[in-house]
């Protein structure tokens, strides 16, 4: 579980003996014999097998495997393994799918889904009390979700937190050992729900960089410590960064709808980047290359 390297789906199928063509999971501290058929992949292992381990999200100048989901798969490496991955789930019909992750900055742990039922209620209750509802598409492969096949993604928190991995293993523990995934009559989670979030983007001639004051030189420059903002109120005084003249302009606010809506979310007032109303921001990232070539954060609206 380091720095968003692996992505660890692992698939529920209808209570049987172990897979065969899988072998035994030692959760770390315990051995834990699912009650179910589990299948479980690690994708990224080129990524993370790079210097420093467990750094890497991807190959720099390849894609993110979880944004491949979706076809046109020959344009890369990475959508044949997306496309077969796919197909296989088509063969396996699981009951469930939990696409595991740790965030890109420090934070507390949440679900992400397209969409919110009981069935979603519930596995993602196995591992956090936060769901984000989510009406983008990017590729993931939660997107892939359907009423037969429930997908979720569960974001654990940072990479080099230790509550993350308890987590991970307690949330996968849980998941491996219930016999009966989904509870005949409903419960309620007590899940805080998160909907709609949009992405905040910067185009690619822009220019980053983090400090405690503005850096010479940079568009965007965002506090050095703004990861801590995760989950937190975030209010109109609150000061996220500083931007160049010119650099609201190439900054972006995307919601399902596609539309830029990062002059209605923040304002700009002597140079200084604030929120406009009050906001849940999340998955926010202190590391510059995810910044680019994803996103700085996630934000919901808080009224």
């Amino acid at each position: 579980m380091e720095q968003n390297a692996d992505l660890l789906t692992a698939i529920s199928g209808k209570p049987g003996k172990w897979a065969s063509r899988s072998r035994k999971l030692s959760l770390p501290k315990q051995q834990c014999k699912p009650a179910v058929d589990m299948y479980c992949y690690l994708i990224a292992i080129q990524a993370a097998s790079l210097m420093p381990p467990f750094t890497h999200r991807q190959v720099p100048g390849k894609r993110d495997y979880n944004r491949c989901f979706h076809p046109p798969y020959d344009v890369d490496d990475q959508g044949p393994v997306c496309q077969r991955l796919l197909e296989e789930l088509i063969e396996l019909n699981p009951e469930a799918v939990v696409d595991l992750h740790n965030t890109s900055g420090e934070g507390p742990s949440f679900g992400v889904t397209t969409t919110y039922d009981e069935k979603h209620d519930e596995i993602v209750s196995l591992f956090t009390d936060r769901l984000m509802v989510t009406g983008l598409r990017l590729g993931a492969i939660m997107e892939t979700n359907t009423e037969q096949i429930p997908v979720v993604t569960i974001e654990c928190g940072g990479a080099y937190e230790s509550v993350a991995d308890r987590i991970a293993t307690d949330g996968l523990e849980r998941f491996f050992i219930n016999r009966e995934l989904f509870a005949e009559v409903p419960t309620d989670y007590n899940i805080d729900l998160y909907f709609n979030p949009m992405r905040i983007e910067m185009q690619q001639e822009a220019t980053l960089n983090y400090g405690d004051s503005c850096v010479q030189g940079s568009d965007i420059t965002l506090k050095t410590e703004i990861e801590h903002h995760n989950f937190c109120l975030v209010t109109p005084d609150t000061l996220l960064g500083w931007v160049a003249p010119g650099a609201m302009d190439k900054l972006v606010a995307v919601g399902a709808d596609q539309t830029n809506h990062f002059k209605d979310l923040y304002r700009e007032e002597n140079d200084c980047l604030y929120p406009r109303s009050n906001q849940k921001m999340f998955m926010i990232t202190s590391n510059p290359e995810i910044a680019r070539s994803d996103c700085f954060w996630y934000v919901v609206r808080a009224e």
